[in-house]
């Protein structure tokens, strides 16, 4: 049990909380290009989603959980690291290290943030609005044009900030990942693996984001 809560063991949570983390990334970047397919096959997904909410709702519970887990021992660390610094003399690996820290710490303040207006609008939308007695569709609520949703201009400009942070995040996550879990990243497969973590999952979000602002979904 102490070595859960040491060092070592923080960054395996972190490590292993975050291999889930971008599971779900995956899913939901699949889910969200049902976009490009229309409305009707779009709505058909997230109704076969609502039909299935029990399930669900247990799937997001163990989201937050792993979130929280996440996070937690991520802010346990970048504190713990501080003040280990403070105690040594300053050297060019510390300041690399110290920089490094300092960068996922920023890029996670605005994921946070992301995934607080994402929630407070898209998903809040989707749980207490009246589908049956409006005719507004789920697929109509994402291209709302005010505050909060991707048919926004200034929403849009954040969740791109916002994405582009997930992916310098999820680049960084991932080296430390291979480094905890003591696997060489030095072959084509791991260097293929991560591209599609940091590169590909971002760039089709923001192709979404991006197709939105230009009409392409509409």
């Amino acid at each position: 049990m102490n070595t859960l809560f040491s060092s070592i063991g923080k960054k395996l949570q972190i490590a292993v909380s975050g291999i889930f983390l971008i599971v779900f990334l995956l899913f939901h970047l699949i889910n969200n290009l049902m976009l490009f397919s229309g409305s009707e096959n779009f709505n058909n997904m997230v109704h076969f989603l609502e039909s299935i909410k029990p399930i669900i709702r247990v799937m997001e519970f163990g989201l937050l959980l792993l979130l929280l887990i996440h996070t937690a021992n991520a802010i346990k660390l970048t504190i713990e690291n501080k003040k280990l610094s403070s105690s040594y003399a300053v050297n060019a690996r510390n300041q690399v290290s110290s920089l490094n820290s300092r960068t996922m710490a920023v890029s996670g303040t605005i994921i946070l943030i992301f995934i607080f207006i994402h929630l407070a609008y898209i998903w809040w939308t989707y749980q207490t609005h009246n589908f049956l007695n409006d005719h507004e569709t789920y697929y109509d609520v994402i291209l709302r044009n005010n505050i909060g949703y991707l048919n926004h201009l200034p929403t849009a400009a954040f969740y791109i900030l916002a994405i582009i942070c997930i992916s310098f995040h999820l680049k960084h996550g991932f080296q430390s990942a291979l480094k905890t879990l003591g696997i060489l990243s030095k072959n084509k497969g791991l260097y293929l693996l991560g591209l599609l973590i940091w590169g590909i999952i971002p760039a089709g979000f923001i192709l979404i984001v991006f197709s939105i602002q230009m009409g392409i979904i509409k």
